[in-house]
């Protein structure tokens, strides 16, 4: 999950049959100035019990995209502020998702002035848009690069902490890590700095086992507020059994945020292949529980069913059908169904 999944090689299997009520629509009123937008809106985000809500105190369903590992993303999808405004007309996105990669080369850790350029740029363009934007630390080991998370999300916090656009994601996938006496200590260091200069804003919470293990979390869960818990599912691989363990650490009082799906393989889907008929079943139970998501990923590499754009797609919106390819019909359908 999360991996760069762009194969240029090999033959794509056919789509999965698409039901009309998935298609969504293809209409397209461009990426004009709107009003009022999804912050204007809803404003300060707040976690209540197990739901996320707006400052009016309704329950606040977030839904969008996440970027590809904003290192291996080189036609600039997500840092395009007309794209953005586009999506937010017509896809009716509220949300986008900024994934720094942090290991790879080129990445945070190698060209942290690039990577913390990016996620800035795209977090300007969300406050000019008027939707909500995750800031994803997407790390694997995390845990082993605390003290420059703890750097990072302390700058973001001080440049942006007074913005309600903004949801901090500090530790992207976990591996299988132990919760009570390796993750829960990150987190706590993390959540310290970003309250120290931002007392209200979301952050959500990754969970062991590539953000599966919701469950191990809910059994000793972090102290503090406006705090979320990282699932992540793929469609052809994650069925009711995840579901099982997120309901039970629902029932516990732990509120989730997708911040990362497909409807494909756990591997974001080299195969090409979808999987719709799980995939409704994952949106049927986020829409009953009010659970948001950014969908895994704006991208146009080839293969990969994961990517929402054909690799024709312009960079600067106006993507109807003919530019969307993978899971891309479909996750635009599930971003205007109301």
């Amino acid at each position: 999950m999360g991996v760069a999944g762009c194969d240029p090689g090999g033959a794509e299997s056919p789509p999965a049959p698409i039901d009309p009520l998935d298609m969504g629509s293809d209409e397209d009123v461009g990426s004009g100035d709107m009003g009022p937008t999804p912050v204007e809106l809803h404003g300060q985000l707040a976690v209540v019990g197990a739901e996320l809500r707006d400052e009016h105190g309704e329950r606040m369903q977030l839904k969008g995209p996440s970027s590809m590992w904003l290192n291996w993303e080189n036609e600039g999808f997500a840092q395009n502020l007309e794209a953005l405004r586009w999506m937010r007309n017509n896809w009716r996105a509220t949300v986008i998702r900024a994934a720094m990669g942090v290991e790879p080369d080129g990445a945070y850790l190698t060209n942290p002035d690039k990577a913390r350029s990016q996620v800035e740029q795209i977090v300007d363009n969300a406050i000019a848009a008027g939707v909500y934007v995750i800031i994803d630390w997407h790390d694997h080991n995390a845990h082993q690069h605390k003290d420059q998370a703890v750097q990072f999300f302390s700058e973001m916090a001080t440049k942006y902490g007074d913005k309600p656009n903004v949801i901090y994601e500090p530790f992207n996938e976990p591996l299988d890590l132990d919760w009570q006496g390796t993750l829960k200590p990150y987190h706590e260091a993390v959540i310290a700095a970003i309250r120290a200069k931002d007392p209200d804003n979301v952050i959500v919470l990754g969970t062991p086992n590539w953000s599966q293990d919701v469950d191990r979390a809910a059994e000793s869960p972090v102290a503090g507020t406006n705090l979320l818990y990282t699932l992540h599912f793929y469609a052809c691989t994650h069925t009711d059994w995840l579901r099982g363990k997120a309901d039970g650490a629902r029932a516990k009082g732990l509120p989730l945020l997708v911040t990362e799906w497909g409807a494909t393989h756990a591997d974001g889907g080299t195969d090409g292949q979808v999987c719709l008929d799980a995939a409704r079943l994952w949106h049927e139970w986020m829409n009953t529980h009010g659970i948001g998501w950014t969908a895994w990923k704006l991208d146009n590499c080839g293969q990969d069913s994961s990517c929402i754009l054909a690799p024709n797609a312009p960079v600067t919106g106006g993507w109807t059908s003919t530019y969307l390819k993978g899971h891309g019909v479909f996750v635009r359908a599930r971003m205007q169904d109301e």
